[in-house]
């Protein structure tokens, strides 16, 4: 008798004990945590490669419209101001480098009436500095293991460019016996949209990061008028 009491109770103990370590395991990865953050003020940095597009939509060019997909680096800083341990503003910095391909191409009307192909091909490579703005969620998988989702506006700025800078469009002609009026359209330096990503850090100094960047603004200016900048970005990143 005395034996099963002892056992009764032993078992009870180790119960307790066991309840007890399992709920402060969970309180210390608690997934969505309010409490203050343990630092204030985090700086970072990012390296990583991008691929990136500038599209137009159908009607630019009825005859072709090819945009291809580019690759191209980034590298920059990031500044973590932790408002809450799940809440972070996240300003940062970024050189990179973008590229791509396209072919174009426009009906016109010849000088002798007949309709015929405008077709033109190129390459181009811009450089640019980029600054975000974001509002980054972490959330506890683990006491080492977070996931991030992030989101906030960007600024972008082409400094310098490689390949074709311009493209040449053709003015709609008014009748087939119009003469035809090859114009210049130069490109966009700059650019803003909205950066949109998600992520996981570990011991909250390493982290891989997925990003993607629709720009706002139209990539050409008139006569053209028209295409936008995106790009899906692949960086990891340290923390100091």
């Amino acid at each position: 008798m005395l034996n099963t009491l002892s056992f009764k109770k032993s078992l009870r103990s180790i119960l307790l004990l066991s309840a007890a370590a399992i709920s402060g395991n969970v309180a210390a990865a608690d997934f969505f945590s309010t409490e203050p953050p343990t630092r204030t003020f985090d700086f970072g940095a990012r390296l990583g490669v991008n691929s990136s597009n500038q599209t137009f939509n159908k009607h630019a060019f009825p005859a072709w419209n090819v945009n291809s997909w580019g690759t191209g680096m980034e590298a920059g800083f990031v500044a973590d101001l932790n408002i809450r341990d799940y809440l972070t503003i996240q300003p940062g910095i970024f050189y990179e480098s973008r590229s791509g391909n396209y072919a174009y191409s426009q009906y016109f009307y010849n000088n002798d009436g007949e309709k015929s192909d405008f077709t033109q091909l190129g390459h181009y490579r811009s450089f640019n500095f980029n600054i975000p703005l974001m509002v980054s969620l972490r959330f506890n998988l683990s006491d080492n293991l977070r996931w991030l989702a992030e989101a906030g506006p960007y600024i972008q700025w082409r400094f310098h460019d490689t390949g074709n800078g311009k493209i040449q469009v053709i003015a709609p002609q008014s009748s087939p016996s119009a003469p035809v009026d090859v114009r210049s359209s130069e490109s966009n330096n700059f650019d803003f949209g909205l950066k949109i990503g998600t992520g996981f850090t570990l011991n909250e100094r390493y982290s891989i990061l997925v990003h993607y960047m629709a720009g706002a603004k139209k990539v050409w200016k008139t006569p053209l008028a028209g295409g936008h900048n995106k790009a899906w970005l692949f960086t990891v990143g340290y923390t100091l």
